[in-house]
């Protein structure tokens, strides 16, 4: 298991999502720390999507696809990684593939509030948050939304702002979507007042 960047923390909100047609699949991030981009989302064409925060082990992610495009579940992927890391109590991991299997843990030491949700075309998971109902609000949102699944996931992450989001605020954000083939979207904030609205504006004109 990596140790060179594995206790970076990172309070942070996520959502990963997988449009209806099951053709693309995203993750969108924020985070009250900077460059949230470089740790927190993984994303691969054809595999499916990861979000590795808490204090952040990237190896989640980055091994994480690796072991999904070997043709593991997310679960017996997540399990694998979990028994390799000796403060795995630290982590909150998520991971969704394009045949929609869900696996997720959230650590006993995470940073509190902390909460997760799993819904048929979404996970969204949550720590160091102002309330518990920043996960809940960032659910609804995306439940309640149809269209772009790039706009969805990101107004989903709008959401969680509103409600509170990150307990410091927020710093960075960022979102990838991938289809079978190709990385669709990749659009990062790495430090900004209002992240979540850079990265909505940054969207809106690759639409």
């Amino acid at each position: 298991m990596e140790t060179s960047k594995a206790y970076t923390p990172c309070g942070t909100f996520s959502i990963l999502a997988i449009s209806p047609d099951s053709r693309l699949m995203g993750v969108g991030v924020a985070s009250g720390s900077t460059h949230v981009g470089d740790r927190v989302p993984h994303a691969k064409p054809g595999i499916g999507v990861i979000a590795t925060q808490a204090y952040t082990n990237i190896t989640y992610g980055t091994r994480g696809l690796e072991l999904l495009a070997m043709g593991l579940p997310p679960q017996e992927a997540l399990d694998s990684l979990s028994k390799e890391d000796p403060k795995k109590d630290l982590r909150q991991v998520a991971i969704m593939d394009f045949q929609k299997r869900k696996a997720v843990f959230t650590g006993a030491n995470t940073p509190e509030y902390r909460a997760e949700i799993v819904m048929e075309d979404c996970i969204v998971i949550g720590n160091l948050l102002s309330k518990t109902e920043v996960v809940s609000s960032m659910v609804k949102q995306f439940e309640s939304s149809s269209g772009n699944i790039a706009l969805r996931i990101a107004n989903a992450l709008r959401a969680g702002v509103k409600s509170g989001g990150d307990r410091r605020g927020e710093k960075s954000a960022a979102l990838m979507i991938v289809s079978m083939e190709k990385t669709e979207v990749e659009i990062r904030v790495d430090i900004h007042e209002n992240p979540v609205e850079k990265l909505h504006r940054k969207l809106k004109l690759q639409l």
